[in-house]
């Protein structure tokens, strides 16, 4: 692997995860959206599928991270 193409992975593992932190805090840190909805069965929703959008972008985010790091280590 040429130096080219290692700077190129390190910057892509890096906004990568910088992407995956900050959607993933969105995510975690969002009641707040939910209480500006006007509609009470909005809130309903997004209350009972709250958990599962948190662990499905956090293993989304984990998975974007490892499969960059994977392809900067392993090349």
């Amino acid at each position: 692997m040429t130096l080219l193409e290692w700077v190129l992975n390190t910057v892509g593992l890096y906004v990568t995860t910088v992407g995956a932190l900050l959607l993933f805090l969105y995510m975690y840190r969002s009641p707040q959206l939910a209480e500006h909805w006007n509609s009470p069965q909005g809130k309903a929703e997004y209350a009972r599928h709250r958990r599962r959008l948190i662990v499905g972008t956090g293993l989304l985010a984990a998975w974007l991270v490892l499969e960059n790091a994977t392809s900067i280590f392993l090349s």
